[in-house]
């Protein structure tokens, strides 16, 4: 009963000014009918009036329905992250853990012995942008096979969306670093390139500036955000550019250059610390089949290769030719669908099996 009575107040509380619109549209427009049934004008403009009443009343009612829907019903994600329906989707699917972390697992700083733990570092593809059940995310599969397998392990999910490489970096030595992973999954997008800041700021500065009678509407209504935006050319030729915006920071020397630098540090610190790396590096995957990137993934392999990471998995192969409906979440999301999380961990529990060694005693890292 408290639970009913707490859902309809939710309801009353986020619903009220459609509420009152269809309350004062289901009052006001049978009383204009009357009047105008009554008035002295000619019969054309009676139907005339009458049938715009009618209409009205419709409109009220059916835009009203389709508002619930979209506020109650409708339930997916998009890449920008910024419209109505989105944050609702992350409200209805996103639980942090006691780190913060988007998990419905709780996680420990101290380590059992036996166990090893595996830290992956990444970005909203890790954090599993658009996958409603965290237990359908690649880590989160990869733990499960791992365990299945006979492998004792422990997979901690450190995706934050939003971050490039920098940020990823800081984050591990100012939070994830205390977990002492034993094997760091390292989750690269081919958005990571940059020097203070994403590539894509300038590309999103401003598109979200509406006239005022437009911002009104969206602020009030889900359905006609959610229209706007749809159909708001600006929005749907900003993938585009952000993915050209990305793509053009492999090309500049002064970017690439620093970003080299922080990824040969990065990895080389923690090669000293004996921590394996794992290196995963993900395509734009709304851009097949046709799809643009190849040579940045040479150019970013020979790199990783280059710092002798333990294990490289670029996905590319695994995904080329392929329709980018049959990879995404949906057509306005762009992040990795279910399948694609599957593949992912699929490869990698291949590429970290060869690290693993089992015995009685549990599982170890080999060579440490």
């Amino acid at each position: 009963m408290i639970s009913l009575w707490g859902h309809l107040s939710y309801f009353l509380t986020d619903f009220h000014e459609f509420l009152i619109l269809i309350f004062l549209a289901v009052i006001l427009c049978p009383l204009g009918i009357y009047h105008v049934f009554k008035s002295g004008v000619s019969e054309n403009r009676k139907n005339f009036f009458i049938a715009l009443l009618f209409f009205l009343l419709s409109f009220v009612l059916i835009y009203s329905g389709f508002e619930a829907y979209f506020r109650y019903r409708f339930d997916q994600s998009d890449s920008l992250g910024f419209l109505d329906v989105s944050s609702r989707w992350y409200g209805r699917h996103v639980v942090y853990n006691n780190f913060q972390y988007r998990d419905d697992k709780d996680y420990s700083v101290a380590k059992t012995p036996g166990v090893v733990r595996i830290g992956v570092m990444g970005d909203s593809n890790t954090f599993g942008y658009g996958i409603k059940n965290v237990d359908n995310r690649f880590s989160n599969l990869l733990e499960a096979k791992l365990n299945k397998a006979g492998y004792k392990v422990q997979v901690y999910n450190f995706g934050v969306p939003g971050f490039d490489t920098w940020n990823e970096i800081s984050n591990y030595y100012s939070k994830d670093q205390k977990f002492k992973p034993d094997i760091l999954v390292w989750q690269y997008f081919l958005n990571d390139a940059e020097a203070t800041q994403s590539a894509g700021t300038k590309v999103l500065t401003g598109i979200g500036d509406t006239p005022p009678l437009v911002h009104f509407l969206s602020q009030h209504s889900f359905f006609f955000d959610y229209l706007y935006w749809r159909l708001a050319i600006k929005y749907n030729s900003a993938y585009t550019a952000l993915g050209n915006a990305d793509m053009q920071q492999y090309s500049i020397p002064s970017v690439f250059n620093f970003h080299k630098q922080i990824i040969g540090s990065f990895v080389n610190d923690l090669k000293s610390r004996n921590t394996k790396i794992v290196v995963t590096v993900l395509p734009f995957f709304q851009f097949f089949p046709y799809y643009p990137a190849e040579e940045i993934h040479d150019k970013m392999d020979r790199l990783f290769k280059r710092d002798n990471v333990d294990a490289l998995v670029d996905m590319l192969p695994y995904v080329a030719g392929k329709k980018s409906k049959d990879l995404v979440v949906d057509p306005y999301d762009s992040h990795p669908n279910e399948y694609v999380h599957n593949l992912i961990a699929e490869k990698l529990y291949n590429a970290i099996v060869p690290l693993l060694t089992k015995t009685d005693k549990g599982t170890f890292v080999k060579d440490q």
